[in-house]
């Protein structure tokens, strides 16, 4: 992957990420509304902490040794699972889905069962992929002979 690659990179990360932020705060404008406010709570943070995530993640863009298919890979992995994420969660906030937010949806009746299933798997999913790309992330932060050679001798 080379500067200019890594730049477009971080530019779409960071872009996303700010939406997503704006996303999470549009959601918590509507708590009062949502059939579970408690999964409202947690879909507006949810929304916040991974456009962060994404932003933080965006920076250090330029900064990985990586393949340029890995990288591109990484991004959508990161973009899929944060769009996906923050859906689901909003779904189960309106809709007052309960199967997979046993804290946030205590004491409340299971919802449509497709939808419950369907928001099971995407979160499932999800989780893997958001471990996967941190994973990917540290792998391309690593130190390498090069990066190495350069520090000693400067």
């Amino acid at each position: 992957m080379d500067s200019i690659q890594s730049q477009e990179f971080k530019h779409t990360l960071l872009w996303h990420g700010i939406f997503i932020c704006l996303l999470g705060f549009v959601a918590g404008l509507f708590l009062p509304l949502y059939a579970n406010p408690r999964t409202g709570l947690a879909t507006h943070l949810l929304g916040i902490t991974q456009g962060i995530f994404l932003a933080v993640i965006g920076l250090s863009y330029p900064q990985l040794k990586l393949p340029l298919w890995v990288a591109r890979a990484n991004v959508w992995m990161l973009l899929v699972s944060a769009y996906v994420g923050l859906i689901a969660e909003f779904l189960a906030a309106v809709f007052g889905l309960s199967r997979m937010f046993l804290i946030t949806a205590m004491g409340l009746p299971e919802g449509i069962p497709w939808l419950e299933t369907s928001t099971e798997i995407a979160i499932k999913g999800i989780s893997s992929f958001i471990l996967l790309s941190c994973l990917i992330v540290l792998f391309g932060l690593r130190k390498t002979q090069s990066s190495s050679t350069s520090l000693e001798e400067s």
